[in-house]
Formats: C-alpha cells, structure tokens, sequence
C-alpha cells in the first residue's frame, strides 16, 4: 500500500505490529487506530473531555449509540471505505477507550483470568487460574501515555490517582461485577509505571468448592469450618495471590455472627461480606480530599462495637496500624489476612515481630495479645500451578510458665496435608475421632 505523506493524514501512536490501514480518497490511506483516535477526540469535542455533556443516567447501549453516531460522521469526513465488521470493530475500541479500559477491557471480561500484570508500554503478563504462572503476552498499548491514560481512568473508578507524593496505591473497584484490585506503583518509585491487576471471583466459594478445587483436603475444611463457628480469632496468612481473600471470604459465610455485627476493613474491598455487613475502605486522597488511613478505618469499626472484625490485609510495612486492635479494652472477635511467608518458621517469627512493633513502648504485651486474641494461624501458598493449604497451627501457652509455643495442628508431609498429634488447646467442635 502506498505511503500516507498528507499533513493531515491521522497517524498511528506507536504500536508494535505494523499499522492496518483502510482506503480513504483516491491515492490516500488512513491507519485503522488514527480513525480509532479521531473518533475519540470528535467524541471529546462534542462531549467535553471528562463527557459531561453525557447525561448520567445514560445506560451502555446509548453511549454506544452515541459512538456509533460520531464514527458515522468521521467516517463521511474522511471518505474511507470500511466492511461492516471493521466499521464495528473500530467503535468498539474507541467505546471502550471513551467508557471502558481500552485494550484491557476483552482481558478483564475473561473469567479465566485471575491477573494481568503491566509493565510500562511494553510488556504484559497474565495468569490463568490460582496459582498459575504469569504468562508473557503481545504488547497491546500504543506507548505510554496510552497505559497511564487507562490505569488513571481505573484508579480513578477506585477512589485514588496517580500522585508524586504517593507512588504507590492499591484501590478497589468492581469490573461487571467482579472484584478486581488495583496495585500500582508509579514514578519515582517505579520506572516506568507497573500495575498489577487481580480479579477476583464474581461469587465467593464454599470450604466445600475449595475442597473440590484441590486447595484443601476434607480433613482441613472440617477443622477450618470449627474455627468460623467458634468465637476465635484466626489469621489467615500468605503470599500475594495465595488465595487468602477466596479463603477468608469462605470462612464470612458460615460465621455464626449475624451480617450486620460483622465489620471489614480493607485495602481494596475485595471480601465477599454477607449482605448487610459494614465495609470501611481505606480512602486514598484526590485533590483536596485527605486521606483516611487503614489506621482510621480500624478506630472507626471499633467504634461501632461489632461482634466481629475482619482485617484484610496486614502488611508489615505499617504494624501501628494495628495496635488498637491489640489494645484495645473490648476483645472482640477478629479474623485477619497477613501478607507474609508461608515458610512456618519465617512466619512465626514475622507475626510476632509484627505484634511487637505496633508499639514500641510495651512489645512483648503486644505479642501476648496477638497470640491471646487470634490464636490460629491458616498458612497458604502457590505451588505447583495451583494453591494450597500448607498448615492450620495454634498459639499454645505452656503448661507452668508464661511462654507461648507456635504449635501445627495439621502439616504438610510427604503424604501431603496430616494432623501432627498435638490437639487445640482451644475448645473447638470436632468428632471425637477428629486427631485420631
């Protein structure tokens, strides 16, 4: 095809692969992503950039048809002949830049996928399923300020934006009903800008849907449906992406307090809460509005008193902000996902460094509490493709002193997930057989 040297010819922005073009005028070609763009910003002209002029009850198939009515006319004043399916094609993608995620958008519409990670322009990775590996895909944005452009819009839809003073932000938002977090880190934490998007399921799943995943054995969802209905604490502990939101959300459905005495606070809500439970999300600033820490959601929902607290997740870059839970008078009922190793002997040590550090001036009170008041650790982790339950353990005071030994109630071994032989000190509801 013969080269577009026109003045207004509309250029691609950079992609990859060779640019389609269509025939315009006679001589004359255009590229398929500079009609992509001139519909958008004819769209912009007409609407305003941040489309005010689109009335906010507007449903999908009218903004569509508002699309399509612009691209119409693009299409006249360029004089290109298109097939119907290019025609199609084209207000689909200026659609989803306008109102969706752009290139991301036929990626978070695949159920199968559970992350995509960025990397700048250039690079992008997904993964299929839990716990399988980060697959290299083709590039699918046209340059940089193609990806910051969309991860802005999704941040933006999560309460937060991109901002020198903090780099680094993880939101929540919910993409046709799913759960999806948002992880970025962006200049001059990370160059270039890298986002990590995980998408959760549209539904939580049941101990027992987890046992037919292969994530627990039989053994191991009996014992974790005794810890729900008891009145314990339990930290679920792992990795990233080691499956303790599916777990933890698991557990909310089967605990025997009623929905509306069962508070969350969490990072990007991404819990399946039983419906009339209370949810306090971080709120990250925009514009003026200032932030309100994890911290400040954790004072708020002891506030209110419920029966039941449930934190996800604790990151041991900021143990202070949970010292009022560990301090607080009422000891109420918790349930926490801690990002940290799944090796048990890292994890123990981290747990109660984590305690310890909430509060300089009294560590080792600290760490009493925390083996006191949530005193079963669930371990998770990826392996093999896939996710599994490494270990359900037990804070234990020993008998005649003072000290607190980190003792697993059910292991992995060569014959896979097994009791050890030591028992709960915890009275919890199980056959009589249960440890053998």
């Amino acid at each position: 095809m013969p080269e577009d040297q026109s003045d207004d010819a509309f250029e691609s922005r950079g992609r990859v692969d060779a640019p389609r073009q269509v025939p315009s005028r006679p001589g004359r070609y255009v590229t398929v992503a500079g009609l992509i763009e001139r519909v958008i910003e004819e769209f912009e002209t007409e609407f305003g950039s941040d489309k005010r002029a689109v009335p906010q009850d507007t449903t999908p198939v009218q903004r569509r048809g508002l699309v399509r009515e612009v691209a119409q006319y693009v299409f006249g004043v360029e004089s290109v002949t298109l097939s119907r399916s290019e025609q199609a094609e084209i207000i689909q993608r200026a659609y989803s830049e306008l109102f969706g995620y752009g290139p991301l958008d036929a990626l978070l519409a695949n159920l199968q996928l559970t992350t995509i990670s960025l990397e700048g322009a250039g690079h992008i990775a997904v993964r299929t399923g839990p716990g399988g590996d980060l697959e290299p895909q083709p590039a699918i944005f046209d340059d940089m300020p193609h990806v910051q452009r969309i991860v802005q819009r999704m941040l933006r839809d999560g309460g937060a934006e991109i901002r020198h003073d903090i780099p680094v932000v993880e939101v929540g938002l919910t993409v046709d009903g799913r759960p999806v977090t948002l992880s970025v880190a962006a200049p001059p934490y990370s160059t270039p800008l890298t986002a990590d998007i995980r998408m959760h399921l549209p539904q939580p799943l049941s101990l027992t849907a987890l046992v037919e995943s292969g994530m627990l054995t039989e053994q191991a969802a009996v014992l974790l449906r005794a810890l729900a209905v008891s009145q314990h604490g339990i930290i679920i502990a792992g990795d990233t992406e080691s499956g303790k939101t599916t777990l933890l959300s698991a557990l909310l459905q089967i605990l025997p307090a009623t929905p509306d005495q069962i508070h969350s606070v969490e990072w990007a809500a991404a819990l399946h809460l039983p419906e009339g439970a209370t949810r306090h999300s971080v709120r990250w600033p925009v514009g003026d509005a200032p932030m309100i820490t994890l911290q400040d959601r954790i004072r708020e929902a002891i506030t209110d008193q419920p029966a039941c607290l449930v934190l996800d997740e604790v990151r041991s870059d900021e143990p202070e902000a949970i010292a009022p839970l560990l301090s607080a008078d009422a000891a109420l009922r918790q349930l926490w996902s801690v990002r940290a190793s799944s090796d048990p002997k890292r994890l123990r040590s981290a747990l109660g460094m984590l305690a310890r550090r909430a509060d300089s001036a009294q560590p080792e009170f600290m760490a009493h509490q925390l083996y006191r008041r949530l005193p079963f650790v669930v371990t998770l982790r990826r392996r093999r493709g896939s996710l599994h339950l490494q270990e359900i353990a037990e804070w234990q005071l020993m008998p005649g002193s003072d000290h607190t030994e980190y003792v697993p109630l059910l292991a992995q071994s060569e014959d896979g997930l097994r009791p050890t032989g030591r028992r709960p000190q915890h009275a919890l509801e199980l056959p009589s057989n249960f440890f053998g």
